[in-house]
Order: C-alpha cells, then sequence, then structure tokens
C-alpha cells in the first residue's frame, strides 16, 4: 500500500493571491536578503547559472531547476549575464471558519516543499509561463485563469517532487503533529495517523507519547482545546461556533471537556487571570514586567530587570527554533503571546501546550501592543498609569529639548556589520521622533509619511556615500560591536560624505549603545529618556572621537 503523503491533502481548501509575477534576467527587489520573504515564492531559471543564498547558506544554481520557499526565508540570488528566470510570488490562504453567511480564511506560511525541486522542468516551464502571461492582467477571468495555472503548478510540485526523507522515526511522528495541527477541526483517526508515520497503530501511540510527551489522541484534545481559547480572547464568538471551529458538533460535551482540560467553563475563560505566561518576544516580556506580571520563562534582554526562567528562541521568522517542548512542559504555561512573526513556528512546535495569541509587530505601535497585552492578562489599570506617566514626563522633556535644542534635526543611523541603516520613528526613534517631536531628516520624513506613528516604516538601508543625503543638525550612531564603532569612526574622518556632514563639521555626534536603544517596549524607553534627559542637559559635550 502507498503510504499516506501529507502532501496529498495540503492544498485541500486553499485559496490563492497573487501578488507578482514576471519573467526577466533580472532579480525581483525581494531578492536582496535585506528582509524576510512577505509571500510565497516559486522561481524556474529558465537558463544561466549563478548563486542562491538562503537564510544565509549558499547554494550553487543552474539552468532548467525550479526552486520554491515559503513566508520567512531570506533570499539573496545572484545570476551570471545571458541568465532568464520566471517567478510568482503568492499567498496561500486555508478554510478556517464556514458557516451559512460567512467564510473565513487563515494564511497559511508553511509549504511541505522546499528549496531546490528535483522534478521534470518542462511542464512547470509551461505552467509558468502562462502563469506570466495571465498574471500581468490579473483581472476578471484572467485573474481566476491565474490562479487555476498557479494551483495546477503548486498541486505538480506536491506530487511529483522528490519527497523529503522520512525514515527517520522523529520526522515520521511530527508529520503527523503537523497534520494534526493543520485538520484539528476535523475527524481524525489514529489508523489514518498510524498510516502516515508507517507505523502500527498500538506502536505508533506508544512512540507519539514518548517523543510528544502525550499520546495523540491527548495532542489532538490539547490542539483543539487551546485553539479554542485563542479563539475566546480574540473574539466575541458565542461558544457554539467557538465548539464548531474546532471540531466538536456538540456544544455541550465541548463544554464539558473544555471545563476537564481547563479548570473553567468557556464562558468564564475570559474573565481568568493568566497566573503563568510565556513570552516568546522579549518586547512583550518587557510590557508584561511593566505591567506587573513576572512571565515564568520568556525571551529578555539585558536591561530588563526580571529574574524567569530565560528562553533561546527567534527573534525572526527566518532563525530557527532551538527551544526543547520540555521546557515549555516544565512550566506549564496558561498563556503563551508572541510576536506575529514567530507565531507559525510557536504553533508547529508548541501549541498543544498552551494557546499562543502572536500581536502584530510591525503594524501597530507600542501603546498599541501595551493596551492588547494588557487587555489580554486583563492590566488595564496598570496600562493607564503607565501610558499616563508616559506622557507627562515627555510632556516635560520636550519643553527642555526645545528650550536646549531649539528647532534641530537629527539623524538616527544604524551601523552593524558593514550595514548601515536610517531609522525612522519606531525602535530607536521613537525617543527622538515620537517622545521629543524633534525633526527627522527630509527623506526619513517623507519615508515615514504614508504610516501611522509607529507604524509600517521602520528603517531605510544605505551605502556609506549616502549619509549626506540626510543632513542633520545632530547624527546619533548605533553599534553593536566595537568593530561597527572602529568602522563608523573611520567613516567619519575619511568619508567625504560623512566629513561633509553637517553634524560632522559641527562636532555634533553621539554614539549610542545597540542593547539599551534597540529595545522597543515600555521599560526600554523609560531608560532611554533617562539617557536622553542627560543628553538634553550636556548637550554641549563633544563626540569623544573629536
Amino acid at each position: 500500500m502507498k503510504p499516506f503523503s501529507e502532501n496529498d491533502e495540503f492544498l485541500k481548501g486553499t485559496l490563492f493571491e497573487i501578488d507578482e509575477v514576471g519573467k526577466s534576467p533580472q532579480t525581483p527587489s525581494w531578492f536582496d536578503a535585506s528582509s524576510p520573504l512577505k509571500h510565497h515564492a516559486v522561481i524556474y531559471i529558465v537558463q544561466g547559472e549563478g548563486q542562491i543564498r538562503v537564510n544565509g547558506r549558499k547554494e550553487a544554481i543552474s539552468k532548467d531547476s525550479l526552486y520554491v520557499y515559503a513566508p520567512g526565508s531570506t533570499l539573496e540570488l545572484k545570476l551570471a549575464s545571458q541568465a532568464e528566470m520566471y517567478w510568482a510570488a503568492y499567498d496561500i490562504y486555508r478554510s478556517a471558519e464556514s458557516g451559512d453567511q460567512v467564510r473565513s480564511f487563515e494564511r497559511e506560511r508553511t509549504f511541505p516543499v522546499q528549496g531546490h525541486v528535483k522534478a521534470s522542468g518542462s511542464r512547470f516551464k509551461r505552467l509558468l509561463f502562462l502563469l506570466v502571461s495571465e498574471g500581468g492582467r490579473a483581472k476578471g477571468e484572467s485573474r481566476f485563469l491565474a490562479q487555476h495555472y498557479l494551483q495546477e503548478l503548486l498541486d505538480g510540485i506536491l506530487h511529483t517532487a522528490a519527497p523529503a526523507a522520512v525514515n527517520d522515526l522523529e520526522d515520521r511522528l511530527r508529520l503527523t503533529a503537523s497534520y494534526m495541527q493543520r485538520h484539528y477541526r476535523e475527524d481524525i483517526r489514529i489508523d489514518t495517523l498510524a498510516e502516515m508515520a508507517q507505523l502500527h497503530p498500538s506502536y505508533y501511540s506508544q512512540v507519539f507519547k514518548q517523543e510528544m510527551g502525550k499520546t495523540p489522541i491527548a495532542y489532538l484534545t490539547q490542539l483543539r482545546m487551546n485553539k479554542a481559547k485563542e479563539m475566546l480572547l480574540l473574539t466575541d464568538k458565542p461558544v457554539r461556533e467557538v465548539a464548531g471551529s474546532v471540531g466538536y458538533a456538540d456544544e455541550f460535551y465541548f463544554s464539558r471537556r473544555f471545563k476537564e482540560t481547563s479548570g473553567s467553563a468557556p464562558s468564564l475563560y475570559i474573565k481568568k487571570d493568566h497566573a503563568s505566561i510565556v513570552s516568546l518576544s522579549a518586547p512583550y516580556t518587557d510590557h508584561l514586567v511593566t505591567l506587573g506580571l513576572t512571565p515564568c520563562a520568556a525571551q529578555v534582554h539585558r536591561h530588563i530587570p526580571v529574574e524567569t526562567r530565560a528562553l533561546n528562541l527567534p527573534k525572526h521568522a527566518s532563525e530557527p527554533w532551538e527551544a526543547s517542548r520540555e521546557a515549555f512542559l516544565l512550566v506549564k504555561p496558561d498563556l503563551i503571546i508572541t510576536k506575529d512573526n514567530v507565531l507559525p513556528k510557536a504553533r508547529e512546535h508548541i501549541n498543544d501546550i498552551a494557546p499562543i495569541i502572536g500581536i502584530d509587530w510591525t503594524s501597530k505601535d507600542v501603546f498599541t501592543h501595551m493596551r492588547d497585552i494588557a487587555g489580554l492578562v486583563n492590566r488595564h489599570e496598570a496600562a493607564r498609569r503607565w501610558l499616563e506617566h508616559h506622557e507627562l514626563r515627555t510632556e516635560g522633556l520636550r519643553r527642555k529639548a526645545r528650550m536646549s535644542l531649539g528647532d534641530a534635526v537629527v539623524t538616527i543611523c544604524v551601523g552593524r556589520e558593514h550595514k548601515l541603516r536610517i531609522y525612522g520613528s519606531r525602535n530607536i526613534g521613537h525617543v527622538f521622533y515620537r517622545s521629543l517631536q524633534l525633526k527627522p531628516p527630509e527623506r526619513t520624513a517623507q519615508s515615514m509619511k504614508p504610516y501611522l506613528p509607529g507604524t509600517g516604516y521602520n528603517w531605510t538601508a544605505i551605502i556609506p556615500d549616502e549619509l549626506l543625503q540626510y543632513e542633520s543638525d545632530y547624527l546619533f550612531l548605533v553599534i553593536e560591536t566595537e568593530s561597527d564603532r572602529k568602522r563608523m569612526l573611520h567613516w567619519l574622518r575619511s568619508n567625504p560624505s560623512w566629513i561633509k556632514h553637517p553634524a560632522v563639521r559641527s562636532k555634533r555626534v553621539y554614539f549610542l549603545d545597540w542593547d539599551k536603544w534597540m529595545v522597543y517596549a515600555p521599560y526600554g524607553i523609560d531608560r532611554q529618556l533617562d539617557e536622553i534627559e542627560q543628553f538634553i542637559g550636556y548637550r554641549s559635550m563633544q563626540a569623544e572621537y573629536f
């Protein structure tokens, strides 16, 4: 009997939204490795050779080669002259809820096949040619035709590409766990899972428990309950709808199982204080501490005064997940919070342990983060007190800044490993541009203009020779390492664009500590305000390199 493949079910109940398609000898702008992919991507190298760097690892590429990548991957593609390639960037949405009057979808951020696809290229070349032909006119019927070509292309990749090896027992068990995470709403039988793992059902249950710390049935039940808790925390849906959304047709049976596993009825759950919270993101750990809560385990930054179990966790979607399940099972969390960019990895590894709430990072500013987290943990009054105190303090500092600095323009430049970034009003820029309301350079102001304050735009990458395009009265340089500091000092003394910069000529250049100023969270911002208050009082001090 042919072994069950999860790939066979992956595209079931999905829709596609095509963001960009093209054919060109030049690589698209999103292949520059400056930030993780926002969309799924499929690439076909028609002719030519070159090199691709995926998440920091180099791979040689050649003609007639197909590649597939999921959101979160960082890519840098370099092709030789006379090269030609097709590409498509797209999103996959999976049906999350269906009813008489509403149907909702969740964005799917994974794909079973990654990297170089070992399959015959002629069929895929034809489909990509058709997709590019229709994608450029993706309106009306052409839009649906383009989506049809994309689905046929992805279906072909899933069914004809060489599958990843699943001989390792751990990999086979993970395959079944991944299947349950996607299909928890459905009726899942042990026989089906055992067939996927290529094991006898009784032996499968035994080794699954050894690996995951619980039986497959317990894993599925807790996964469903945690999904229900997430819906109760984030929506106003009645218990009946929540039950149906996580695979229970009987509302009363669901409520009984919910109380058995959670200690409270679904209707009372949102009023419950969460005594044991895990934070997967250092800024959100900062928020919790500011709100008077100490997480039982967390990602931390070194400037936050908290004693907790530190977790080695990814800061970005492209980084590997290295924390063990045992670390989470040991602390028995009631709730896990994280940035939205790490959410898919967290769900993959620990969504059966506790409900996981992802809070949007770039689309919300620090004040909205504070209100959202306070709402989750019932600390509205503590949030209100911090917000009011912050506003009172910054009002006083703004008056001092106007008296001391006048109408000064400020440039914030981060130097890290040969890379330069000019920051806007998030992260480092918050205190300068929002708290003190100092002026950014004109170019930075234009970049920030399309977005609400503190959202969307973060920084612009530049080369050293471009610094003069960000003229200002003051220049703040943020460094991570001593080598970064030496590199910037060299530019200050030798690069014409740096030497001619108004702040350099007037000796108004200051270095800031990376660890302290990269924190975008309330306690960190309070410490940044402490430092900037000293700067306002002693603005006449000269930069040490002079």
